[in-house]
């Protein structure tokens, strides 16, 4: 839904433009009239298109089917909500989609699943990738000081006073949170926006811009000649990329390599200390060493 907005040019910022320009043949044949109808420049989008997910690593097929069996009382409420918010030029669509509420539902799942294919399902390893390193961060935040370092930087709207998490961004949507616990999702197109959801029907959540998005849109740099001389140009090349932190099968995909070709090299740099491997769930994420750095930095020095 993020990337769709940042199509529609509602969340249009130089950030994304190699995006933009790199998806310009598949969007040409994307209909997408029913998603930019419910996404006002300013103003409410339906949360049931939306649903907090229920588990950190859910898969798409298990989401869209949580969209397409929402309850229709609440796609019509929703629907109407979005429609008579602040000036919402999609307000004639939407009177045609509460004719038949369930026809809509059905619409903008279609809608979903075809920007998911489209734009988001090809480069997911490298998103997955900034997203789990996130997650990893914000958890090391918390764990050495508490919730106030955590809220820290997650968002300049953020911050933690007095037992309350306070954002100038939506001050008029108070929740309490009475034990529901409050789900912390970070993305990649929503930058520099928070998306908050406080409505009764759901989890408490708030989406944020991840740590190291700006990178999924920019090339990815090339190791420094001397780098290359010293390592081998494959071996310096897949250094220079764990920024952010990345797995084998991410890097394999991002660069052309066979799996076994990366895993040898990553196996060589970690050997020399110049990465550290971390594994989350199924997968081993491999990030640079204070040493590994280091090494980058005389390069390029």
């Amino acid at each position: 839904m993020s990337a769709v907005r940042v199509l529609g040019g509602q969340r249009s910022r130089p950030l994304y433009s190699p995006w933009v320009a790199a998806k310009a043949d598949k969007t040409a044949g994307l209909d997408l009239r029913m998603l930019r109808a419910v996404q006002p420049r300013s103003g409410y989008t339906p949360d049931f298109l939306t649903p907090p997910p229920k588990a950190s690593r859910a898969r798409f097929e298990t989401e869209i089917a949580r969209v397409r069996s929402t309850p229709l009382h609440q796609v019509r409420a929703e629907l109407i909500q979005s429609r008579d918010g602040r000036d919402n030029p999609g307000a004639p669509a939407i009177n045609r989609m509460l004719e038949d509420p369930a026809a809509a539902r059905e619409g903008f799942a279609v809608e979903i699943e075809a920007a998911w294919h489209a734009l988001i399902e090809p480069d997911w390893p490298m998103i997955s990738r900034v997203l789990e390193d996130d997650i990893a961060y914000r958890g090391q935040q918390l764990t050495s000081g508490g919730l106030a370092k955590l809220f820290d930087d997650l968002h300049p709207t953020l911050s933690w006073e007095n037992d309350q998490l306070i954002t100038s961004q939506f001050r008029e949507q108070d929740r309490e949170l009475t034990g529901e616990g409050l789900l912390l999702v970070p993305g990649v197109f929503g930058w520099p926006y928070l998306v908050v959801i406080t409505a009764p029907e759901y989890q408490p959540t708030v989406v944020y811009p991840a740590r190291g998005a700006a990178r999924l849109w920019s090339d990815a740099p090339a190791p420094p000649d001397s780098l290359a001389t010293l390592l081998g140009r494959t071996r310096a090349t897949l250094l220079v990329a764990l920024d952010p932190p990345a797995t084998t099968s991410a890097l394999a995909a991002q660069y052309g390599l066979a799996l076994a070709t990366v895993a040898e090299h990553l196996a060589a740099l970690y050997g020399a200390g110049l990465v550290s491997r971390r594994r989350t769930g199924h997968q081993v994420h491999y990030r640079r060493t204070d040493v590994g750095q280091a090494v980058v930095d005389a390069s390029i020095g």
